[in-house]
């Protein structure tokens, strides 16, 4: 079985979108989140940040459904599962901050 290599270095779309919602560039980020999408619609990765980018707009289930997608198009690809399971802690208060995915980013450079 080959391993899929999940890495947002590898995909310049996703590496522009985690920068701009990063910077609260909202409204740019979706756009580019979009072309991810379009790009590749069978990445989880885009689907992750869609998840995030709900949950900054406030719309928690829609979140939820996106970080489901991200699980369904790859259980391996564990910041969809990380986000879902931290969305559905009860109190917010407690959350731990969102999986961009783009640690193995910084561990590579």
């Amino acid at each position: 079985m080959q391993k899929i290599d999940h890495s947002a270095i590898n995909n310049p779309y996703i590496c522009m979108a985690i920068n701009k919602l990063h910077c609260n560039e909202i409204n740019e980020a979706y756009k580019i989140i979009m072309e991810a999408l379009h790009a590749n619609p069978n990445a989880p990765e885009p689907q992750n940040l869609l998840g995030i980018w709900n949950e900054i707009n406030g719309n928690d289930d829609m979140a939820r459904r996106h970080y489901r997608a991200a699980y369904a198009l790859d259980p391996s690809y564990r910041p969809a599962s990380k986000n879902l399971e931290r969305l559905c802690i009860f109190f917010e208060d407690k959350r731990d901050p969102a999986d961009f995915g783009d640690h193995e980013v910084t561990k590579k450079r």
